[in-house]
């Protein structure tokens, strides 16, 4: 799950971290503007959507396909960048040095060797990439890294240092999530990359990204564009030398073909290889929904230039109008949920109108970080009285996906950002409704206008928060909350955050004594 700024040490040291400093000063005027490339007629990708784009016969700009379960979405990933021959571009807060990600930098050398342009641009507090080896893989001429928002420490101390002295900069973090190959198929939604997303860990993300064809992907291509060429964008060599590596790039490229070839007989690649997703994605003959699409993405500049925009232009502003076209129903899937006052009442609002709003989030058994559990468990009671439903992610929820290829056992945890709007739209992206979402970081997200993919994200809401799966909040006669739900069909009542101790509960409450509500 995003990994955010140590409380503490930003509570500590916030009024002592300006722009980056590197081995001579960073003018963004030196660095090579780039856009996305134009995908040339007759590669696998381009013809593969137009081949799919040529069967919609209701010619609605745009076709998806749901990506709910880690397998898929890692598998969609690998089959693009195998599938690739012109461009790759990928816009990520988190990119993990573990299998997934390792397998995906592989895929991406060789990517580049065949002669695709690769452009990655990762936040730096996510990523946080120290090792030179970075800056090795950089020095392949069809490959650029440029780090987002970065501070030229890459450890110890000093990082700590540099970041609480530019708090007013540093606090504010790329959260984008979009993949984009031969400007032709993209990849939106909440996942990072990294072994967690994808099914490979003890810990079972309950996440959506979406593929997409048709004309959004040139709405994701200029998104990724503004990003890439904005001056917090920084050139991986500004931060990191590739002297300092340990191998030059022919044994990087050894290093990593023996690491793929270490993992042919795991579990993950076996289940990798078996899948047909890849080769339909290609082909395009997967099944896709079609619809019309609209991208919203904050501007850069909310991360280094905060004074000059309005809140209009964030992307909370957007939400919040499309939360306001919405008549009947509204389900909601975030991972951090902390509506503030204003949003409460927003939300409180809408079901005053006759909206049936439903919230899924996590649990205190589930959820990463104590101390948004602590934001978000003081509006429980009020949302509750406003006639807003809750459920929170019980940690035995386990996709069953992961139970087929995956054994033992795992805790769920929610990282999913979606909204189901009525009967005929959804919101999917990287957008928690928290305050750092709103007010802090830069955020993404499409909106669909697709009655059939309104019915496959609310079937999977409901999955979600089956009895088996969430815990479903009320109030009692005499307005206490309670939990409620069901193990092999016998109920199950709490009157306290299930599966924790006293002393979680008591570490909870303490944190939500602090006024950082705003940060969290």
């Amino acid at each position: 799950m995003a990994k955010r700024l140590p409380l503490p040490l930003a509570l500590l040291l916030l009024f002592l971290l300006p722009a980056c400093q590197a081995k001579t000063p960073y003018n963004p005027a030196d660095r090579t503007y780039s856009k996305a490339m134009v995908a040339p007629p007759n590669i696998p990708l381009r013809q593969g959507a137009e081949h799919a784009l040529a069967g919609d016969s209701q010619q609605q700009g745009s076709g998806f396909y749901l990506l709910h379960d880690g397998l898929s979405a890692f598998v969609a990933r690998v089959a693009l960048i195998e599938a690739a021959r012109s461009s790759l571009d990928l816009q990520y807060y988190i990119f993990s040095d573990d299998t997934a990600g390792r397998i995906i930098i592989s895929k991406l050398l060789d990517a580049a060797d065949r002669g695709v342009r690769v452009r990655l641009l990762v936040d730096d507090l996510g990523t946080r990439i120290a090792e030179p080896l970075a800056a090795t893989l950089a020095e392949h001429p069809n490959i650029e890294i440029r780090l987002f928002n970065p501070v030229k420490s890459r450890g110890g101390f000093s990082r700590a240092w540099q970041m609480a002295r530019h708090f007013g900069r540093a606090n504010h973090r790329m959260h984008n999530k979009l993949m984009m190959a031969d400007a032709s198929v993209m990849i939106a939604g909440g996942r990072n990359l990294g072994d967690e997303y994808f099914s490979n860990t003890n810990v079972d993300f309950q996440d959506v990204d979406v593929a997409a064809i048709g004309d959004i992907v040139a709405q994701g291509s200029a998104s990724f564009d503004r990003y890439w060429n904005s001056p917090a964008s920084v050139p991986i060599d500004q931060v990191l030398d590739a002297n300092d590596a340990p191998m030059d790039l022919d044994a990087l490229r050894q290093a990593l073909v023996d690491f793929v070839g270490r993992q042919k007989d795991s579990e993950y690649v076996r289940a990798l290889v078996d899948s047909a997703l890849g080769r339909k994605l290609v082909d395009g003959q997967v099944p896709l929904v079609w619809g019309q699409a609209t991208l919203y993405a904050d501007p850069p500049e909310k991360a280094y230039q905060r004074e000059q925009l309005e809140r209009d232009d964030y992307l909370g502003a957007s939400v919040k109008r499309i939360l306001d076209d919405t008549h009947s129903r509204l389900l909601i899937s975030s991972a951090y949920f902390v509506p503030g006052d204003a949003g409460a009442a927003h939300l409180q609002s809408l079901s005053e109108r006759g909206v049936a709003v439903s919230i899924l989030t996590n649990s205190l058994s589930t959820t990463d970080v104590a101390i948004v559990h602590s934001g978000y468990a003081s509006y429980r009671q009020s949302l509750l009285e406003g006639g807003i439903q809750l459920w929170e992610l019980r940690s035995q929820a386990e996709q069953q996906q992961r139970m087929h290829w995956f054994k033992g056992k795992s805790r769920a945890s929610l990282h999913a950002k979606t909204f189901v709007l009525d009967e005929d739209r959804v919101f999917i992206g990287s957008m928690n409704l928290d305050g750092r979402s709103v007010l802090q970081n830069t955020e993404v997200g499409l909106l669909i206008d697709s009655p059939e993919l309104n019915r496959h994200l609310a079937d999977l809401f409901h999955q979600w928060t089956a009895p088996s799966a969430a815990w479903k909040l009320r109030l009692t006669k005499d307005n206490d909350l309670q939990w409620q739900a069901s193990d092999q069909g016998n109920a199950v009542i709490k009157d306290h955050d299930p599966e924790t101790s006293g002393w979680q509960r008591f570490k909870v409450w303490a944190l939500s004594l602090l006024p950082v509500e705003s940060q969290i």
